[in-house]
């Protein structure tokens, strides 16, 4: 009995190791992140898929607090591909329904090698809708069609924006009823030169405004957003576009909308010899002055994407490194990291804090939870024989002036090829 006292009262004052207690700690409802089944990591270098023609594209939905076991961990068969720029996945505010854009479809089984992956895959057209109210247990929907090779897509309220390939709907509008379904559907005039894609697209936290990046210019721009009758009817193009680095893609607002944040990864993904950069771009909202963009400040190499936290003070990259090279390859499999910046408060300036490496291959999608006080981290797959998996890394955040990283003691297994990932709030 008193051994049992003394436990309790230890477990009361906190002198347990809270860390042994609790290995994962990430204050959401639930995370949604999806996998591609349908090429290794080392095919973005090599062109190999070294595919497991029964493994099928998914996405997994994990329920917070996590549980030992696969219970609240649940998954879907969703068609979807890591050959975009980071935003093939949303996720509405009110956690409900996630949205997945499927870019490319899954090559016909004989097929085992591109030469150029990004190019060579087939492509997709849908937009599939999934139910992830019980984050346990999502629930695949329905898809629908919303042009050739969809590139990437945001979500404002219930007002879903997206690009694709096709012409003619390179900018696509949805306003989705509460079920998902499309109950308003736009193709809306991009009004860019024709030789560019709009490969990355934007929602500002006040819903007037949609950032976007175009390929060949290298440019990003800002469109403002025409209503009526509070429905969005039309967009227009302030100011000019400007250049952007050598390669832009993801980007992503402040949360208090002035200042926007770029990556640029300077060569196509897992192919790049120097590290990313990441910029910020400072809109004219009215186009009356030309849009200014900051120096960069350095990432890692092959970063993927980027997260915000909460307040804006702080602005993680992850970076693959050189951990998409061929298995055979000396340094196979390692560089993987996340660079640590802090956000200057009034000018959003970036300062690097650290680097911090961790194992796994391709890692490419990042989150803050709710409050800023943790990370999760998407990986391709691990150097582990077999049939293999993907994972979720996590981390903790240290706040304040002297903000750090600190990876937790456990992950969650998912399918292999997860890429993308989006809190559920």
């Amino acid at each position: 009995m008193k051994k049992i006292a003394l436990l309790a009262c230890m477990a009361a004052t906190g002198m347990f190791d809270a860390a042994a207690q609790t290995p994962i700690t990430f204050n959401a409802k639930g995370l949604v992140v999806i996998s591609d089944a349908d090429m290794a990591a080392s095919a973005l270098v090599d062109g190999k898929l070294l595919r497991d023609n029964t493994a099928k594209d998914q996405l997994t939905a994990i329920k917070f607090p996590v549980e030992r076991g696969s219970k609240g961990v649940g998954s879907a068969l969703v068609s979807n591909s890591v050959l975009a720029h980071g935003k093939t996945l949303a996720v509405a505010s009110t956690g409900g329904l996630a949205y997945v854009l499927e870019s490319r479809i899954r090559p016909e089984d004989g097929v085992a090698e591109y030469k150029d992956v990004a190019k060579e895959f087939p492509a997709g057209e849908k937009l599939f809708v999934v139910d992830v109210s019980n984050p346990a247990a999502p629930k695949a929907k329905f898809g629908f069609p919303v042009g050739k090779k969809p590139l990437a897509i945001d979500v404002n309220k219930n007002e879903l924006i997206l690009s694709t390939s096709d012409a003619g709907k390179e900018l696509v509008f949805i306003e989705a009823a509460p079920d998902g379904k499309p109950s308003r559907f736009l193709n809306l005039p991009a009004g860019i030169d024709s030789s560019s894609r709009i490969i990355d697209v934007t929602w500002h936290p006040s819903g007037d405004y949609i950032a976007f990046t175009l390929d060949n210019s290298r440019e990003v721009g800002l469109y403002k957003v025409i209503r009526e009758a509070g429905k969005l009817k039309n967009v227009e193009l302030v100011g000019k576009p400007v250049k952007v680095g050598s390669e832009p893609g993801f980007g992503r607002f402040s949360p208090d909308g002035k200042h926007y944040f770029v990556l640029d990864t300077k060569a196509q993904s897992g192919k790049n010899v120097g590290p990313a950069d990441v910029y910020v771009v400072d809109f004219s909202m009215d186009g009356a002055v030309e849009h200014k963009v900051s120096a960069p400040a350095a990432a890692g190499l092959n970063a993927g994407a980027f997260a915000l936290s909460p307040d804006g003070g702080l602005l993680v990259t992850v970076n693959a490194g050189k951990s998409s090279a061929a298995w055979s390859e000396a340094g196979a499999g390692t560089g993987a990291s996340l660079t640590l910046f802090k956000v200057g408060k009034m000018d959003g300036a970036l300062s690097k804090v650290a680097d911090y490496p961790f194992e796994g291959i391709y890692p490419q999608g990042i989150a803050f939870d709710k409050d800023g006080s943790n990370l999760a981290v998407s990986v391709f797959e691990y150097m582990e024989y077999g049939n293999g998996n993907g994972g979720v890394e996590f981390w903790t955040v240290t706040k304040g002036e002297t903000p750090a990283l600190k990876r937790q003691g456990a992950r969650v297994s998912v399918g292999k090829g997860a890429h993308t990932l989006r809190i559920i709030p």
